[in-house]
């Protein structure tokens, strides 16, 4: 089947959970279809995505570096349509799109997060296809509830407006977890349409030799793209609430903090807190994974299910994760996660798996098992073939 997959950014190297998930998507789509991907670049081209461009063949890639500015957020009101919408908002693309198809015909259109929805082209007769990375709105509304900026009310609720209408435009909705997928539902949007593409893992964590609870120190790790908002809420409230408290029952412990484009005040929060590293940028995750004895996911917001808990759950790492962090995922209390509600019963939660090798043991093999299960390709991504087949075969 020829398919024509829109994107918002060039998903090499994949590097976020966003990058990630568009990476394993198109891997999975490229062994069984004929793909063309039109994407943004939102920097120049780094060799090794120019490398990723001629190889997969068929990318076209448009500039696109759009800060929010006053002068946009005007615009976007102008326009009807929410900021991240008319940051990303391009005329150069939309022609782009009814070029490629002038040039072919294609069977479907893969619209891969919602900033693209805008460029499915009304006349387009085949299968139309979105993957909702999140279920936008709730992201919105969970930061608009924490916060006393009215502006950011509106804006969630403009949010909502828009996700629910570009939904109309597609015969299949596919969210990230079941949680997703009921919150869409909420919009009003029939339950038949939405099916779920879960978020998967590197695979190739899952190939690497189990790792050992003895080869470890007191080590807590996190890895994740430090610019996302939730993520930063979560790490502030780590720092503050949650790790003086580990120190207080183990002196010796520390904190690694990984991940790239980190806020200057992030950063030097990270620097001024005892028993904290911050490594910024890291090119191999496997030495985070080899030195910690447990990853730890504070967010109380964001959307989705988190790449950054699957991962370490591939890589055969323990899990610390507030409720919100472990929502939509399959993963069972004490058995291949430990969920902590509050910053004392993550503290303790930490504790305990830098003590118990018994329970460590239990969760790094849960984890790798649950993923197996459930979070590999053939399996998480089964609900998509079947609408590609079912398409074909009318």
């Amino acid at each position: 089947m020829r398919i024509l997959f829109l994107t918002p950014e060039v998903p090499h190297p994949p590097d976020s959970g966003g990058r990630l998930k568009t990476a394993t998507l198109l891997n999975h789509l490229r062994a069984k279809h004929d793909l063309t991907v039109l994407c943004f670049r939102r920097h120049s081209l780094e060799p090794a995505q120019e490398r990723w461009v001629d190889e997969f063949a068929r990318v076209r890639t448009l500039p696109l570096n759009r800060g929010r500015d006053p002068r946009t957020l005007l615009r976007s009101y102008s326009s009807g349509v929410p900021l991240s919408i008319e940051r990303n908002r391009v005329p150069s693309m939309a022609s782009m799109v009814e070029e490629e198809m002038g040039r072919s015909t294609f069977e479907a259109v893969f619209v891969d997060h919602w900033l693209m929805a805008q460029y499915l082209p009304q006349s387009f007769e085949g299968l139309r296809l979105l993957h909702e990375h999140n279920a936008e709105y709730v992201i919105w509304e969970r930061q608009a509830s924490r916060s006393r900026n009215p502006l950011m009310k509106a804006e969630a609720g403009r949010v909502r407006r828009y996700e629910r209408e570009i939904a109309s435009r597609f015969d299949r909705i596919f969210a990230v977890s079941e949680v997703d997928r009921e919150a869409l539902m909420d919009l009003g949007i029939a339950g038949g349409r939405v099916g779920i593409l879960a978020n998967i893992p590197d695979p190739a964590l899952l190939r690497e030799s189990p790792l050992r609870f003895e080869d470890t120190e007191p080590v807590i790790a996190y890895l994740g793209t430090l610019s996302w908002q939730p993520n930063i809420d979560g790490l502030q409230r780590f720092l503050a609430g949650v790790f003086p408290l580990v120190r207080e029952r183990l002196p010796d412990a520390r904190f690694l903090l990984a991940g790239r484009d980190a806020p200057a005040k992030l950063e030097a929060l990270a620097k001024r807190t005892t028993g904290v590293e911050f490594l910024g940028d890291i090119d191999d995750p496997e030495v985070l994974y080899r030195q910690a004895k447990v990853m730890v996911e504070a967010t109380m917001t964001g959307g989705g299910t988190k790449l950054k808990v699957l991962n370490a759950m591939a890589r055969g790492l323990p899990v610390v994760a507030s409720e919100q962090a472990a929502q939509g995922l399959e993963a069972s209390d004490g058995e291949s996660i430990l969920i902590a509600p509050s910053d004392v019963l993550m503290a303790k939660a930490i504790l305990r798996l830098t003590r118990d090798a018994d329970l460590w043991q239990r969760l790094a093999e849960g984890g790798r098992a649950l993923v197996r299960e459930k979070y590999v390709a053939d399996v998480a991504f089964r609900p998509l073939d079947e609408a590609l087949s079912h398409a074909a075969s009318i």
